[in-house]
């Protein structure tokens, strides 16, 4: 067996990775590399492909596989349904947004077209795959997706080949239940691969108590509402639901009368989630509480619907984008900024250079710029470290419990890799533990 991490290995980066088994070439995953504020496409696989497997609909992890499909049009690709939904929402909004940004005269790289994007979509290209149920898409060959709880519709994929060697690949992965979405488990016929494949993107750290923090951005937006103020919260489009059903089912404990609205993409995403049954709720937490509000789609009313939100009082909106690098989140932030009552809760990494992060590192008084105009920053900004990723702990638990040969680290910076190497030989000095370094080979 040879393992190439093309791109999203170590260090961390769009995911697309070749796995060579037999007689078979196999790439996993075809995301988008994000870095210096631009995005652009991995070193796509060359060669014969037999397959391509999709994890799950995050950027990273499917933003340029219409490019792979252009390169390599008969090669079949499989994935989950939600997956498939959440990669056409994904890539068409992409590309809406590239088009606008020529239009107004800005330089903008497109590396694939309208065509593209719908020929990769294909259900005649795309195969849809059933958790947690074997297919054969070789002689000899088994695969099957399992939930990872990342997001919905990810999975953590099982290959076994024809004469028996085992691979695992953890996908990004999860051990906490959200609303919508069963954590991660360990499965009793997932054990002793000869290879797993495994994220480390937190590998070097532990995480703080996700109900913990889950519970202080409810107390923080129960303050600004009491306060008479307005709450906004950037979220990234697919996690972004499930964070406005902990956020309203909170408010309803706290006996406060006020709803959750959705807008931009979190609001399709929700769309999206309430009308899969691929993965099952979780039985503990109703899905979608009645204070959680979508914003009407047709634009007119929309328009109409947001301009009363605003003037209205108190109130709470979860809206893309999570980093603040556009979506509707700027159209709020831009009438939230200057209030000294109101508040902005930033939920998850705030990568270098975008708007997010210079929103954080700038203090209250200094001017932030929202399309092209500056505002001064009146409103609270916070902070909150909530994750859809393992810690470091977890991840060497469960490898532990799955007892693979060999593990190859993927998807993590340089400290998260050698910080989760030394977790598993804390742990099993046996293991042998590879780094998948972008670029090189690792056999085994």
């Amino acid at each position: 067996m040879n393992f190439k991490a093309l791109s999203g290995g170590v260090p961390i980066g769009g995911a697309h990775y070749l796995v060579e088994l037999e007689d078979k070439r196999i790439v996993i995953d075809c995301g988008a590399v994000q870095a210096g504020g631009k995005v652009f496409p991995p070193p796509i696989a060359q060669g014969r492909i037999d397959a391509l497997l999709l994890t799950h609909g995050h950027l990273d992890h499917v933003g340029m596989f219409p490019l792979f499909v252009k390169e390599h049009p008969d090669t079949p690709i499989y994935g989950t349904k939600v997956t498939w939904r959440f990669a056409r929402m994904l890539l068409w909004d992409s590309y809406w947004v590239a088009i606008k940004k020529m239009e107004r005269g800005e330089k903008v790289d497109v590396y694939f077209s309208a065509s593209d994007i719908a020929d990769a979509l294909s259900l005649k290209k795309f195969r849809l795959v059933h958790n947690p149920e074997w297919f054969s898409p070789w002689p000899g060959w088994r695969i099957r997706f399992r939930s990872s709880g990342h997001i919905n519709g990810a999975a953590s994929i099982d290959i076994i080949s024809p004469k028996g060697f085992r691979i695992i690949h953890s996908g990004d992965i999860s051990f906490v239940d959200m609303p919508t979405i069963k954590g991660a488990e360990i499965a009793n016929d997932f054990m002793s691969p000869e290879v797993l494949i495994t994220e480390g993107t937190y590998g070097d750290r532990d995480l703080p108590n996700r109900a913990k923090e889950q519970q202080k951005v409810v107390d923080k937006v129960v303050e600004v509402l009491g306060q008479g103020g307005q709450v906004l919260v950037p979220s990234f489009s697919i996690t972004g639901p499930n964070m406005g059903i902990i956020i309203a089912n909170g408010l309803a404990e706290a006996g406060v009368d006020i709803p959750v609205h959705l807008d931009g993409m979190v609001r399709t995403a929700a769309g999206i989630i309430s009308g899969s049954s691929e993965w099952s709720p979780n039985d503990d937490s109703a899905a979608f509480p009645k204070n959680l509000i979508a914003v009407p789609e047709d634009p007119e009313k929309a328009r109409a619907y947001r301009q009363k939100l605003l003037e209205g009082g108190p109130a709470v909106i979860a809206s893309s984008h999570g980093m603040l690098e556009g979506g509707m989140a700027m159209f709020y932030l831009e009438h939230l900024i200057t209030d000294y009552k109101s508040a902005v809760l930033l939920l998850g990494y705030q990568a270098e250079g975008t708007g997010g992060r210079k929103l954080l590192e700038l203090e209250r008084g200094h001017r932030f710029q929202i399309n092209r105009r500056s505002f001064p920053i009146y409103c609270d900004v916070k902070r909150f470290q909530l994750s859809s990723h393992a810690s470091g702990n977890e991840l060497a638990g469960w490898i532990s419990e799955i007892q693979p040969w060999h593990v190859i680290i993927t998807h993590a910076p340089n400290s998260g890799a050698q910080g989760l190497e030394r977790k598993i030989k804390e742990r099993h000095s046996s293991i042998r533990v590879s780094k998948g370094f972008n670029g090189e080979y690792v056999s085994h």
